[in-house]
């Protein structure tokens, strides 16, 4: 009776546990700029009101109030009732890129009684009619919603034209699907005519064409169709570094060699100027020689150039009456 008893226990441990539902998480899909408005309802009652995303610690905690309303930068939650249910209403603003991700809201700070869903920021909302290109660095990811005209029953990512088995990077026939870094959905509560698509941690091998294409069940489809060019950042970001240590090592080369020019055109430049003073006292020396050779003091040099032309009308005169 034990071992029967201890078997029934252990099969009805496994079928409780493989009946729980594998995701049970809503996903949204919103556009780059736009707003995300969600409703936690039917809540456990507690004293806090609480949203926050991932491990909700820090600075993931978005809001976390005792009043009915409050806001903090981009979010904002607000409580209300409803016929008995106690419901959290809560937004984003602006959405971009970093937004993405899991998000927890509730009354009460206790995992097992927070709601949780998953918000994806999509970069472009495509159709067939144009043609789509999109620049991506090596490491990040890309998001993009594919529309058409009606709803299909499977719907399949592809590189390429999808021509070939192998093409097919992933495809489901149900709400969402993932494999590796690709990923496929949409939101349970809209039209399935949009599908999202997602390739994560790109490389440069992931640049080319890529197709959306939705099936129905009478075998017609459509596509959308895209390209990705992806660029190896940290190359780039390596060149430039070496550049800049290039750069650096040239002019920290240059600087020693830039200081003995200087030092070399100011010893010439003082050389100069010396050989200069020396030629310049030595011509003063001679004037002053010459002078003292002509007359003895050398006063009368200066005499003699202020000497008026009476003075030497009488010097002559004089020296006639000698000759007499």
């Amino acid at each position: 009776m034990t071992w029967y008893a201890l078997f029934c226990f252990l099969f009805l441990s496994v079928k409780i546990k493989n009946s729980s539902p594998v995701d049970e998480m809503n996903y949204f899909y919103r556009l780059l700029g736009e707003e995300l408005n969600i409703i936690c309802y039917n809540l456990s009652p507690g004293p806090w009101k609480i949203f926050c995303r991932e491990t909700c610690e820090g600075e993931d905690v978005l809001v976390n109030m005792t009043d009915k309303k409050a806001a903090s930068g981009r979010n904002s939650a607000e409580f209300f009732e409803r016929q008995g249910s106690f419901n959290l209403s809560v937004k984003i603003s602006n959405l971009t890129q970093s937004d993405s991700g899991r998000y927890r809201c509730g009354l009460v700070n206790s995992d097992s009684k927070l709601v949780k869903f998953k918000a994806i920021v999509v970069e472009a909302l495509l159709d067939g009619n144009k043609d789509h290109h999109f620049s991506k660095e090596a490491g990040s990811s890309l998001t993009v919603g594919c529309s058409f005209d009606f709803s299909g029953g499977t719907k399949s990512f592809c590189r390429g034209g999808c021509e070939e088995e192998e093409d097919v990077l992933i495809y489901t026939d149900g709400v969402r699907a993932q494999s590796g870094r690709y990923s496929i959905g949409s939101e349970k509560s809209k039209d399935s005519k949009v599908f999202y698509v997602t390739i994560k941690n790109l490389t440069q091998f992931d640049s080319g064409q890529y197709r959306c294409r939705s099936y129905l069940n009478s075998g017609k489809y459509s596509h959308v169709d895209f390209n990705i060019s992806v660029s190896d950042a940290s190359s780039e970001t390596a060149v430039q570094s070496s550049l800049s240590q290039n750069t650096g090592a040239t002019s920290g080369a240059a600087l020693p060699l830039i200081l003995i020019i200087a030092t070399l055109a100011v010893m010439v430049i003082m050389l100069s100027a010396a050989l200069l003073v020396s030629s310049r006292r030595r011509s003063l020396k001679g004037v002053e020689i010459t002078g003292r050779s002509d007359c003895q003091p050398m006063e009368t040099v200066a005499c003699e150039q202020i000497t008026s032309g009476d003075d030497i009308y009488q010097n002559v005169q004089t020296a006639s009456k000698n000759q007499n």
